[in-house]
């Protein structure tokens, strides 16, 4: 199964460890689960290290460096215009389509609320380990 794994994912999954989110994050870690990521998003996950949770510059490092090795670092050719209320949110559709994702795991409400978008699912962390598991 080939996911994308949405920005506040991996954030949860570094910075909360212990929940769904890192379950989810560990099964690709265990080469269980492919996962895909772009520049940007790459980028945004240690934007958000380093300004919200006051990560140091190494640690962000670190960590952008963990997911882009176990990853496919794919370059999203297709501008998407899907989400009005959050454009930022069409990034993670745009990696999902070039990466050909078959499942988004997100906390995002507004790619949630999307349920399945050109062939792609859109499940929370939970849901996606109630699918992994079945």
């Amino acid at each position: 199964m080939k996911a994308i794994l949405d920005t506040n994912v991996l954030i949860s999954a570094y910075v909360f460890p212990g929940g769904k989110p890192e379950t989810v994050y560990r099964l690709a870690l265990e080469g269980r689960l492919e996962i895909g990521t772009s520049l940007t998003l790459l980028a945004e996950f240690g934007r958000v290290l380093g300004q919200k949770f006051g990560w140091v510059p190494d640690q962000v490092e670190e960590a952008v460096a963990q997911v882009a090795r176990i990853a496919a670092v794919v370059e999203p050719s297709d501008t998407i215009h899907v989400i009005k209320a959050d454009p930022a949110d069409d990034r993670v559709l745009e990696a999902a389509r070039a990466f050909g994702a078959d499942v988004i795991v997100s906390g995002d409400r507004h790619l949630l609320d999307l349920g399945t978008w050109s062939g792609i699912e859109v499940l929370s962390p939970a849901d996606f380990i109630v699918r992994w598991s079945a």
